[in-house]
């Protein structure tokens, strides 16, 4: 079956956001032949390019050639600095783009980010709305921006483009963890702002009432190969489950190894649930992170309040489906998908 497969390149970045879960205390990089490695070793449907900023990994573009010489079909996450280095020819090998914003105004994501932030990501989606290149806004749902949702919704609607949230882990520290309703009511400011393309979230999936994943696809239908040269099941997870090498052991290999099999691990906790098929514990990084695999998902509401706490959730995401679209990110994590409503601004 082909899986949705994360590489970073690099832990390294031309920013440094406080909230940013990648390693800095030495530099990591994967070589090409890493690269080539994981695409000759498993049944590659997707690549996703994430964790630091890939463009200044001195063989991104090296990396890129490999990819759509075998066909890859490849996205992005960045901050603008990967795209504008390279080539129109280039770029427009992207399956899709998604250019990383956490405030929807200029003074307050410079701020966060750095004078020119703002202006660097705007150039670069309408590069790629120019050149045809699919291409969407991506946040981080944090303690500092829950209550920004629907606003910047709002702002990838004004640049015609959807908006995916992924919700903030504690990898790197507290700082920026959602309280459990800083949580639910940040996915009501979302839902309010469009049509939801895509929610694999386990946990929100679930009490949505969709029922439309199996628990989150970390471990199950994605692998991440982080700039360490290790293969995880998610790039929040707290170990490695392997090194590059140990793919040529084969496919199935992989996802037999203990920290595979962890992250697929059902809290006892949650198997009487009437949710558990869709939620399964809902998400396992966060889970371990927090040392607390063993128990479910500190943000479910069965736990805090039974059915009495879900129908006052339910109440609260109130939402509208939009039209299935191809959303690669939708397969290799925890992500959740706003379809752009009105018109792009001029």
């Amino acid at each position: 079956m082909p899986v949705a497969v994360g590489i970073g390149l690099t832990n390294e970045c031309n920013l440094a956001c406080a909230h940013c879960y990648r390693p800095t205390l030495q530099q990591q990089r994967l070589s090409v032949g890493e690269v080539e490695q994981i695409l000759d070793n498993l049944d590659v449907g997707s690549v996703n390019l994430g964790v630091g900023e890939n463009g200044v990994h001195p063989e991104y573009r090296r990396v890129l050639a490999v990819f759509r010489e075998r066909g890859v079909k490849t996205a992005i996450t960045s901050n603008g600095y990967s795209l504008d280095m390279l080539a129109d020819e280039e770029l427009s090998g992207f399956h899709s783009v998604e250019l990383s914003f956490d405030f929807p105004t200029k003074a307050e994501m410079d701020e966060f980010r750095g004078i020119g932030s703002w202006e660097t990501a705007v150039g670069s989606v309408e590069r790629c709305q120019r050149l045809g290149v699919p291409v969407a806004v991506a946040a981080v749902m944090m303690n500092t921006n829950y209550d920004k949702m629907e606003e910047l919704a709002r702002f990838a609607s004004s640049l015609g483009v959807d908006l995916r949230v992924n919700v903030y882990q504690p990898v790197a520290g507290e700082g920026f963890t959602l309280s459990y309703e800083e949580f639910w009511r940040g996915f009501a400011n979302l839902f309010a702002a469009g049509p939801v393309v895509v929610c694999s979230e386990p946990l929100v999936n679930a009490i949505m009432g969709l029922e439309t994943t199996r628990g989150n696809p970390c471990g199950r239908t994605s692998i991440r190969a982080l700039p360490a040269g290790t293969i995880a099941p998610c790039p929040y997870w707290p170990s490695a489950a392997a090194r590059i090498p140990h793919l040529s052991e084969g496919e199935g290999s992989i996802w037999e190894r203990r920290e595979f099999e962890r992250s697929r691990r059902l809290p006892e906790a949650c198997e009487p649930c009437r949710f558990v098929r869709s939620c399964a514990g809902g998400c396992a990084s966060r889970r371990a992170l927090r040392g607390r695999l063993e128990e479910p998902d500190e943000y479910c509401p069965v736990v805090r309040g039974g059915d009495e706490e879900v129908e006052r959730i339910r109440e609260m995401l109130r939402y509208t489906l939009s039209n299935p679209e191809d959303v690669p990110k939708a397969g290799n994590a925890c992500t959740t998908v706003i379809k752009a409503v009105g018109q792009p601004r001029s």
